[in-house]
């Protein structure tokens, strides 16, 4: 035990970590119909003698994942809380989909997935943590222009979805606010991964994920949930290590 240790402790001595997650703050990007992100400096030196700020936020707020209770109304006994502290560690593999170009609204199909998977020449396995660059982080403002990034993004068709489902990956996540579902101009299409594949096999789903286009096509992924009693999922602090 004592020489695995070492070795772990040398390995991640010496490993890159990439933060996947965009900064918690005032009025960030969310979905519209969750509660806003409010990050207040309530309690201060100059009143207090000490410094402590209130979050008020949703459980789908940054980076975050959803996990069955969220959308499958029969899995209410499958929350956050439910699951082990590892579940969101895993070897990661990158689908780097920028040059699809695919604009909000449009489906991404299981042909251009496996034509992907050629290029690079790997493929997501059983256990595998599958990290979905569509290049949306460009949309990702914090003006006023931040309802762009909430209501636009591509997706998914049934068979892509499917795919991955097939597959038994373990998670997916993405640079949208919606992982495979199509969105355009607020209007939500039907996700086949919140209800028909993903979710209901317990393959969890982790949104608005950052810094993707730093990664490889391999590293390891690791994000921890919060221990939200009955959660319908949590933000999440991702990380990707590059050894």
């Amino acid at each position: 035990m004592e020489e695995r240790l070492g070795q772990l402790t040398r390995l991640l001595a010496e490993a890159r970590f990439i933060d996947l997650s965009p900064t918690i703050e005032h009025n960030m990007p969310k979905w519209p119909t969750h509660p806003p992100v409010i990050v207040d400096p309530t309690v201060t030196h100059e009143h207090d003698h000490y410094y402590c700020q209130t979050l008020v936020l949703g459980e789908h707020s940054g980076a975050h994942v959803d996990v069955p209770a969220h959308i499958i109304s029969s899995m209410m006994d499958r929350t956050v809380d439910t699951y082990p502290v590892n579940m969101l560690f895993a070897p990661a593999i990158v689908y780097d989909l920028r040059t699809l170009d695919a604009k909000p609204g449009q489906r991404i199909t299981a042909a251009q997935i496996l034509q992907i998977e050629e290029q690079m020449g790997d493929r997501a396995a059983e256990g595998d943590i599958v990290l979905l660059n569509f290049g949306w982080q460009q949309y990702w403002k914090l003006d006023k222009e931040w309802k762009y990034y909430a209501t636009n993004e591509p997706g998914f068709d049934e068979d892509a979805v499917k795919l991955f489902a097939d597959r038994k990956v373990r998670a997916v996540g993405s640079d949208t606010i919606a992982c495979d579902t199509p969105v355009q101009d607020g209007y939500e299409m039907k996700s086949f991964g919140h209800q028909n594949y993903w979710l209901p096999n317990e393959i969890f789903i982790m949104e608005m994920l950052h810094n993707l286009d730093q990664l490889p096509t391999r590293c390891y992924f690791a994000a921890l949930p919060l221990k939200i009693k009955n959660g319908s999922g949590s933000p999440i602090r991702p990380t990707a290590i590059i050894v």
